[in-house]
């Protein structure tokens, strides 16, 4: 019994043998007619109207001309320099050989960082008609600069990525590069100068999210700090004010954005006289000051402004010259000039403005006080009588210069 399975082999047999009978007979058909036809060539001859051995074929490629796509010999170089990550940059080289940049001969290489400087710099010796910086560091923004060879004209370009750096990414810087580099060389009305370009660059390249640490005081900043400064000093309801010169020398250090320094200051103030009709009295003073100032910055920047506080101690040495009074009675004898020494404690908030990197303004209002009090005294057969005394609490300020 013939089974089905048998059936369907010999049937596919048959229709085998035939297809191969079909078409043995369709090609010698072909050989027949075209043999027969007028006009019809003959093996080895040549063709009619074809073209003498050694003449080109119009549309077959000539040996040596430019394949397309390829630079035109004599074509303007174009540098470009890639920024960024390593996968990423691959991906832009390719896209670009990819586009219609023939017109241009391509040079790429691979730079660490953008370099604002050497954008800048003029290129014209280097044979390069245009340059192109392309900084994908940013995964989400591609930063694109371009310039001519003396550097006179620029191009700032920014494109806003997906973050994956996907097709659409690379085609987009693509496209970018090769309109801005085209504008640049035909249309310099498009282009920005070197002012306008470093602007914006600046800001650009500025980072909003991150804002940048103000340096601390200390570190640039010398140790020893010399100063001069004038102070004013309310002194007694009889003499009013002392005032005068001084100079200040400080030992500065600090940790993180506070700053600490320890001084010693001498100042020298002026004499004053008081004078009644019994009696007169010069007063000359030598201030000594041992200080702790603390001071922190309130303001940005490399040169911050400075607050603080100043607490301390030291003595008052007075020079007392008794004088005849105004009266010239002659009932009372001047005694022997005199000195005298008074403890005096200080405190008071402090602020510095600088000037340059190395030179500062300082101002402060201060408290000074007297543990004791400070009178001067008219000796009377009767007892002393008190001529003047100093303010227990004397409010005053000085201004300086340190450096």
């Amino acid at each position: 019994m013939i089974t089905r399975r048998a059936i369907a082999q010999r049937g596919a047999f048959c229709l085998a043998v035939a297809a191969a009978a079909a078409l043995s007979s369709a090609s010698a058909l072909a050989r027949d007619g075209m043999a027969g036809a007028p006009g019809a060539p003959v093996p080895g001859a040549p063709v009619s109207g074809a073209p003498v051995s050694g003449a080109p074929v119009p549309g077959a490629p000539v040996p040596g001309a430019p394949v397309s796509g390829a630079p035109v010999p004599g074509a303007p170089v174009v540098e470009i320099a890639l920024t960024g990550a390593a996968d990423h940059l691959g991906a832009i080289r390719t896209a670009l050989e990819s586009q219609a940049l023939s017109a241009f001969a391509v040079r790429f290489r691979i730079a660490p960082r953008f370099d604002a400087a050497a954008l800048f710099a003029t290129r014209a010796s280097s044979g390069v008609t245009l340059s192109c910086w392309i900084d994908v560091s940013d995964p989400r923004r591609a930063a694109l600069y371009f310039t001519d060879p003396v550097a006179d004209r620029f191009l700032v370009r920014s494109i806003e990525l997906s973050g994956r750096f996907d097709e659409l990414d690379r085609e987009s810087v693509a496209q970018v590069v090769e309109l801005s580099l085209r504008s640049l060389r035909v249309d310099a009305r498009a282009s920005l100068d070197r002012e306008q370009a470093r602007a914006l660059i600046l800001r650009q390249t500025a980072s909003p999210e991150v804002p940048a640490e103000v340096p601390a005081p200390a570190a640039s900043r010398r140790a020893l700090e010399l100063g001069v400064f004038y102070g004013v000093t309310a002194h007694s309801a009889e003499v009013g004010l002392t005032h005068g010169p001084g100079v200040r020398v400080a030992l500065g250090g600090g940790w993180g954005r506070h700053r600490v320094a320890l001084d010693a200051r001498f100042q020298y103030q002026f004499e004053r006289r008081y004078e009644e009709p019994r009696i007169g009295l010069d007063l000359r003073t030598i201030t000594l000051r041992a200080d702790v100032c603390w001071l922190y910055p309130v303001a940005t920047g490399v040169m911050p402004i400075e607050l603080g506080v100043r607490l301390g101690a030291g003595v008052d040495h007075v020079d007392a010259a008794p004088r005849p009074g105004s009266a010239g009675a002659s009932g009372y004898v001047p005694a022997e000039a005199s000195a005298s020494n008074a403890l005096v404690l200080v405190a008071g908030p402090v602020a510095k403005l600088p000037l340059s990197r190395d030179i500062r303004v300082f101002t402060e209002l201060f408290v000074e006080l007297d543990p004791a009090r400070v009178r001067y005294d008219l000796s009377l057969a009767q007892g002393t009588e008190t001529v003047l005394a100093r303010y227990r609490l004397r409010p005053g300020v000085l201004l300086g210069v340190e450096l």
